[in-house]
């Protein structure tokens, strides 16, 4: 081992989102990591000055519960991304963009970047996202249900356009819950139908707004 080899910074773990390419209601796969949200995996990575690892076995890490705390540690280390407000009619979707390959892994602590960002402590009725690349995340926060079908249909362009270029990852929108919990709008295997908890946001939203 060299004497510069203490100069150098040790690869620290950082969680990471990947795609998943099951659909629901077909048959499970094996894949890396934890299934997140349809569409979505976690999983853990080593991160380097320049380099980042596929992902490695957590019980070479501690186990599941010490390798992932310490990810996730890892991930709310890393530089902020830029953040931008986008408007269309009533809806304001908030953009935040990475340079590194972490942008969309944001999502793993979405209520800590809104708190820092929006000052919003963990919104009451949810929040629309989509992670279409690994650089982009995109946030609605429901407050109001006059503003969803514009900001379904901001979503919905940049959640398709923003899938088509380098590094994919989901083309769909998500509904992601008060309690942190994350689900597909609607099903696209099926008969359109939407997320009954969603469903449920919108008529308390149209209860308050009445």
């Amino acid at each position: 081992m060299s004497i510069f080899d203490q100069f150098v910074p040790a690869p620290r773990l950082v969680a990471r989102l990947v795609a998943d390419r099951t659909l629901p209601g077909t048959p499970a796969r094996p894949g890396p990591g934890r299934l997140f949200a349809p569409g979505l995996r976690q999983v853990e990575v080593l991160v380097g000055d320049t380099t980042v690892s596929d992902p490695v076995d957590p019980a070479t890490h501690g186990g599941p519960a010490l390798c992932h705390r310490n990810a996730i540690d890892g991930l709310r280390a890393l530089r902020q991304p830029r953040h931008q407000t986008l408007t269309a009619g009533r809806a304001k979707v908030e953009s935040f963009v990475a340079d590194d390959v972490f942008g969309a892994s944001r999502l793993l602590v979405l209520d800590e970047l809104l708190a820092e960002t929006l000052l919003v402590e963990r919104p009451a009725h949810g929040t629309l996202v989509v992670v279409p690349n690994r650089h982009l995340l995109a946030v609605h926060v429901l407050e109001s249900v006059r503003a969803i079908p514009a900001a379904l249909g901001l979503l919905g362009e940049l959640a398709v356009a923003e899938h088509r270029i380098a590094d994919p990852l989901s083309p769909w929108v998500y509904f992601r819950a008060a309690d942190g919990r994350l689900s597909l709008l609607a099903n696209p295997t099926e008969r359109p139908s939407l997320d009954p908890r969603f469903n449920a946001v919108l008529r308390d939203l149209t209860a308050a707004e009445d």
